[in-house]
C-alpha cells in the first residue's frame, strides 16, 4: 500500500469535533474553531434573541438519540449560544468606545473544554445580566439626546412624558433577551418603544424618542404613534439585526479558537478587504448590503472550512502520534494542511505524508525515502506499507461516520530530489494514486 485516506460522512466533522473539545491542545482548539464557525455560519438575523434553551426543551430533543449525536447537538447550541451573546457584547463595546465614557463591558465568551454545554449556557445567561447591567450604566452616563419635534415649547405634562419615554427605553434591558420584550407600562408609547432593539445606538435611541415625542405632541392623530412603531420595526431594527450580525461574524473571525486555527492563512483574492467592511459595518458608519452579506457569508465559510481542515489535520496527528509516529514537518498546500511522519523503526528509509483536502478527507501515501532494491527492500516497503495502511484503519475507527480507504497494491514511490510536497505541480514528484470519494 502505497497510497490511502479516510473519508468524513458530509455531517461528520462537528460531531467529531464536538467529541474532541475535551482533547488538550491543538485539537481542542480546532475542535473548538470547527463549532464556533458552524455557528457564525448559521447565523441569521435577529439569531441574538433566540439564544439556545439549555434545560427542559433541549434534553427533550436530544432525548431519542446516540450519546455522540446528542453530546454534538448540546455542544451546537452552546457555541451558537457563545456566538450570539459575543456580537453583543462587541456591539456594546463598539458604544462605548464611541462615548468615551468607562463602562465595565463583560469580556467575550470562549468555547473552552474547562465548561460542559450546559455549564456554558448558564454562563451565557450570567453574561447576558452583566450586558444589561452594562448598557443601563452606559445609558446613566450619557447625556439625553436632543429631540426635534414640531412644537417650540415644552410643557410640563409633556416633559413628564419624554421623562416616561426615556425609562421605558431604560426598562427594556431589564428584559429577557432570548425573548420579545413584555409591555413596560400601560402605555401605547412605552408599549411600542420596549420593542426599540436593545442593541440600539445611541442615535437610532434619540430617533426613536424623536418620534416619540411627535406622538406625545399629537395625542389626537394616531397617524403618529404608526409611523413611531414603523421607524422602530421596519427601519432601525432591521438596521440592529444586520450590525449584530456582522458583529458576530467579525468575533468569531478576529478571537477565539478559529483565530488560532487560521493563523498564517489568507481568503481569497475578492474577500481579502470583507473583514474590514464588515468592521465598518460593526462601528456603525456603514450597513451590511445585501452584497456585503453574501461576502461575509462567504468568508466565514471559508473559515469553517479551513477549521475543519485544521481540526482533522491536527486528530490524525494527535492519534497517529498514539500509535508511535513523529511529525518531521508540516506544511501547506493548495487546499491541503499536511504532517510528514516517521516511525524510529523505519530508521529514516520511509516517511508517511498526511494531508486533509478542503472537502476534510483525509489522504496519506508511503514514500521511501533511500532508493533500494531487492527482495529485502520489496518485503521492508511491503511491511511499511502494511503497517501504515492498518493505522490508518485503526484513526478511521476512532472517527464516528469515516472509512478508511487503501490501496495495497502499489509500491511506494522513491522521493527524487527534484519532488515538492503533496499538492504541488513538479516533475518527479511522488505519485500520489490516492484512491477518493467526494462527499455528498
Amino acid at each position: 500500500m502505497s497510497s490511502g485516506g479516510i473519508v468524513l460522512a458530509p455531517l461528520a466533522v462537528p460531531a467529531v469535533a464536538a467529541g474532541a473539545v475535551l482533547v488538550v491542545g491543538a485539537v481542542a482548539v480546532g475542535a473548538g474553531a470547527v463549532l464556533l464557525a458552524r455557528a457564525a455560519n448559521a447565523a441569521v438575523e435577529g439569531s441574538v434573541r433566540a439564544l439556545g434553551d439549555y434545560g427542559a426543551k433541549l434534553e427533550a430533543e436530544v432525548a431519542g438519540l446516540e450519546a455522540a449525536a446528542a453530546d454534538a447537538r448540546r455542544w451546537e447550541v452552546a457555541a451558537a449560544g457563545v456566538v450570539a451573546v459575543n456580537a453583543r457584547i462587541r456591539l456594546l463595546r463598539e458604544r462605548v468606545s464611541a462615548a468615551g465614557v468607562a463602562v465595565d463591558v463583560p469580556a467575550p465568551l470562549r468555547l473552552t473544554s474547562s465548561r460542559s454545554p450546559a455549564e456554558l449556557g448558564r454562563w451565557v445567561g450570567r453574561v447576558q445580566v452583566e450586558l444589561a447591567r452594562a448598557q443601563e450604566a452606559l445609558d446613566a452616563l450619557l447625556p439625553a439626546p436632543a429631540l426635534t419635534i414640531e412644537k417650540s415649547t415644552v410643557d410640563t405634562s409633556m416633559a413628564d412624558a419624554l421623562a416616561s419615554h426615556r425609562e421605558a427605553l431604560r426598562r427594556r434591558y431589564a428584559v429577557a433577551v432570548a425573548a420579545a420584550p413584555e409591555p413596560v407600562s400601560p402605555g401605547e408609547v412605552e408599549r411600542v418603544l420596549a420593542l426599540l432593539d436593545p442593541d440600539a445606538t445611541t442615535d437610532e435611541r434619540a430617533a426613536a424618542l424623536s418620534a416619540a415625542a411627535l406622538v406625545t405632541a399629537h395625542p389626537e392623530d394616531e397617524v403618529y404613534l404608526v409611523a413611531l412603531r414603523r421607524r422602530i420595526t421596519a427601519e432601525i431594527n432591521p438596521v440592529v439585526a444586520r450590525r449584530r450580525l456582522a458583529a458576530g461574524w467579525v468575533q468569531v473571525l478576529e478571537d477565539g479558537p478559529l483565530t488560532e486555527a487560521l493563523a498564517g492563512a489568507r481568503p481569497p483574492d475578492d474577500l481579502a478587504d470583507t473583514a474590514d467592511r464588515l468592521r465598518a459595518v460593526v462601528a456603525g458608519t456603514a450597513d451590511l448590503t445585501k452584497e456585503l452579506r453574501v461576502e461575509g457569508a462567504r468568508l466565514v465559510e471559508w473559515a469553517e472550512e479551513t477549521a475543519r481542515q485544521v481540526f482533522v489535520c491536527e486528530l490524525v496527528k494527535h492519534h497517529l502520534t498514539d500509535l508511535g509516529y513523529q511529525v518531521e514537518e508540516t506544511f501547506e498546500v493548495r487546499n491541503s494542511a499536511g504532517l510528514r511522519l516517521t516511525r524510529e523503526d523505519w530508521a529514516g528509509e520511509h516517511t508517511a505524508e498526511v494531508w486533509v483536502d478542503a472537502h476534510a478527507t483525509v489522504h496519506g501515501q508511503v514514500v521511501r525515502e533511500v532508493a533500494g532494491a531487492g527482495d529485502d527492500a520489496r518485503i521492508t516497503d511491503q511491511e511499511r506499507c502494511d503497517t501504515f495502511a492498518d493505522d490508518l484503519d485503526a484513526v478511521a475507527a476512532l472517527m464516528p461516520d469515516a472509512q478508511a480507504v487503501v490501496d495495497r497494491t502499489a509500491a511506494p514511490q522513491t522521493r527524487t530530489s527534484t519532488e515538492v510536497k503533496p499538492g504541488v505541480e513538479s516533475t518527479g514528484r511522488v505519485n500520489q494514486n490516492v484512491k477518493h470519494r467526494e462527499r455528498r
